[in-house]
C-alpha cells in the first residue's frame, strides 16, 4: 500500500485549529544530536514493563515518530499533528525535502502536516460514506480531559489536600460549617466541581442541607445556622454545575439511581424530612403564611442552582412533574413580609425566576428545549376573566399559589406593571417572558391542530 500524502496545512487554517508547534529550522540543532547520541538517556517509566519505557528527551531519526506529551522536544525539528490520530510526530528536519507538487502556488506553513487517511478510506469518502476513525484514534470526547491542577506551591497543595479533607467532613457530619465554605469556594474550579460530583453521599450530603425542611417549615424563625447551610450547599451545587457537563452528567445519574427519592433520613448534618428531593428541591417560598419568611440570598443560590440543574434531561422532567414552574409563578408575584421586599434584593430573584424560565424553556438562542413548556396539549389557560377574578379574591399575599392555568395572563399583568413602572418594556426580561411563552403557545396550538387534521385525513 502507498505511502499516505502529506499536506501542508494553508495559513487560514492554522489560525481556526490554534495549534502551537515547534517551526521548521534550517539545520538540526546540537541539542537534538546530542540528545539522540546520548547513552544514558533519562527514561519515562508509566508501567512496570521496560519495553513501553521511552526517553524523557525525543530522540529524532530520519522518520516521523510520535511525540509523547510528557517528552522534551528538542528545537530545529520538523514537527506536525496527525489529526487523525491527534498525536503530535516530529522527525529530522531536511530544509531541501520535495513537497507534493499539487500544493505547489499555494499560501502554506510547513511547520503542519496532514496526513491523508489510507486509499481505502477516500474510497469510502468518494462514495458518499463516512471516513472511520483509525485504530489508534483517540476517543472523541466533547467536553475533554479533565485534568487535576498541579501542585506547582506549598499553597496549591494545601488547597488540594483541604478539599479531600472537607469531603470526607462532610459526609460524616463533623464541622459541617467549615467544610461547606471550602467546598463552595473551591467547587467553581472545574476539576474539584467533577470531584464533587461524582461521589454519591457528598451529592446527597449537599442537597440535603440546601433543602433542609426547617427552612420551609418549621415555626417561627428559621435557624441562622440552617439558613447559612442551605445557602451554601446551594451555592455549591450551582457552581459544580455551572459550564461543567461532567459534573451535571455525574450529578443526573445519582438523581436517577435513587437520590430524587431520598428523604435524608440518612443525612448526618441534619433532621430528615417529610419530602422526597424530587419535590422540596424546586420549593422556593413557604408552604404556608405560618412557616418562616425566606432571606432573598437563599431564594436567589437555590434559583441558581435549580437553573443549573435543569441543563439535565431527567432533572428538568422531574422538575415538570414537580409543578416547578408553578413555584416560580409565585416568586414572581408573591410579596414576601414588608422588611424583606424592600430594596433590590427581591427585585434580582424575580428577574433571576424569569430568566430561569427564559434559558431553560422559552429561549432557544440560551440553550433551551422548545417543546417541554408550555404545552398546549395538556396545559389549558383559564380565560382571562377567570384569572383576574380569582388573583383579586386571593390577595397579594397569595394570588402565585394554585395559579398554574393563569400563568399566562399572569404574565402579561407582571409585563405591563413593570412598563406602567417605567421599567419594563421591549428588552425587559418581565417583556421577553410574555412575548416567548405567547410564541410557545402559539406554536404548541398551532402543532396541536395540525396532528388533528392529519388524523381527521386518515
Amino acid at each position: 500500500m502507498p505511502e499516505p500524502k502529506q499536506h501542508s496545512l494553508p495559513l487560514s487554517l492554522l489560525a481556526l485549529l490554534g495549534v502551537a508547534l515547534a517551526g521548521v529550522s534550517a539545520s538540526s540543532s546540537p541539542s537534538a544530536s546530542s540528545a539522540a547520541n546520548s547513552d544514558e538517556a533519562e527514561l519515562i517509566c508509566h508501567t512496570s514493563n521496560p519495553a513501553e519505557c521511552y526517553p524523557k528527551i525525543f530522540q529524532p531519526t530520519s522518520e516521523f515518530q510520535v511525540v509523547h506529551p510528557d517528552q522534551d522536544l528538542p528545537t530545529g525539528l520538523h514537527v506536525r499533528l496527525n489529526i487523525y490520530t491527534g498525536q503530535k510526530e516530529a522527525k529530522i528536519n531536511v530544509p531541501d525535502e520535495a513537497v507534493d507538487s499539487s500544493l505547489e502556488g499555494l499560501p502554506v506553513d510547513t511547520s503542519i502536516v496532514i496526513v491523508d487517511p489510507q486509499e481505502d478510506s477516500l474510497g469510502s469518502e468518494e462514495q458518499g460514506q463516512p471516513l472511520k476513525p483509525l485504530k489508534n484514534a483517540p476517543v472523541y470526547d466533547p467536553d475533554g480531559k479533565i485534568k487535576e491542577p498541579r501542585k506547582e506551591t506549598a499553597e496549591s497543595q494545601e488547597e488540594g489536600s483541604a478539599f479531600y479533607k472537607s469531603l470526607t467532613i462532610l459526609k460524616k457530619g463533623l464541622d459541617v460549617d467549615q467544610a461547606l465554605e471550602m467546598l463552595e469556594e473551591i467547587s467553581h474550579d472545574i476539576y474539584y466541581g467533577l470531584k464533587i460530583a461524582e461521589d454519591y453521599d457528598t451529592v446527597r450530603e449537599l442537597f440535603c442541607l440546601a433543602n433542609s425542611p426547617s427552612v420551609f417549615t418549621s415555626q417561627g424563625t428559621a435557624p441562622e445556622k440552617d439558613l447559612t447551610r442551605s445557602r451554601l450547599a446551594a451555592l455549591t451545587i450551582s457552581s459544580a454545575v455551572q459550564n461543567n457537563p461532567k459534573a451535571l452528567a455525574e450529578i443526573s445519574k445519582h438523581w436517577t439511581a435513587g437520590l430524587q427519592q431520598d428523604t435524608c433520613t440518612k443525612s448526618k448534618s441534619q433532621s430528615p424530612g417529610s419530602e422526597p428531593l424530587q419535590i422540596s428541591t424546586f420549593r422556593l417560598l413557604p408552604s404556608s403564611s405560618s412557616s418562616p419568611s425566606v432571606p432573598a440570598s437563599l431564594t436567589k443560590a437555590r434559583i441558581s442552582a435549580i437553573s443549573g440543574l435543569l441543563k439535565s434531561p431527567s432533572i428538568r422532567q422531574s422538575f415538570l412533574s414537580a409543578n416547578g414552574i408553578d413555584l416560580l409563578l409565585q416568586v414572581l408575584l408573591d410579596t414576601p413580609s414588608t422588611s424583606q421586599a424592600q430594596g433590590e434584593e427581591w427585585e434580582k430573584v424575580r428577574r433571576q425566576a424569569g430568566h430561569l424560565i427564559l434559558d431553560n424553556f422559552l429561549d432557544e438562542d440560551m440553550g433551551a428545549v422548545l417543546g417541554e413548556w408550555p404545552d398546549a396539549v395538556r396545559d389549558v389557560q383559564a380565560s382571562d376573566k377567570e384569572c383576574a377574578s380569582r388573583a383579586k379574591s386571593q390577595g397579594d399575599e397569595k394570588k402565585g399559589q394554585g395559579q398554574g392555568d393563569c400563568w399566562d395572563w399572569h404574565a402579561k399583568q407582571l409585563a405591563d406593571r413593570y412598563k406602567k413602572e417605567g421599567k419594563g418594556g421591549k428588552g425587559h426580561w418581565s417583556w421577553e417572558l410574555w412575548n416567548r411563552l405567547k410564541e410557545q403557545r402559539k406554536n404548541a396550538s398551532s402543532n396541536k391542530k395540525n396532528k388533528g387534521g392529519k388524523k381527521d385525513e386518515l
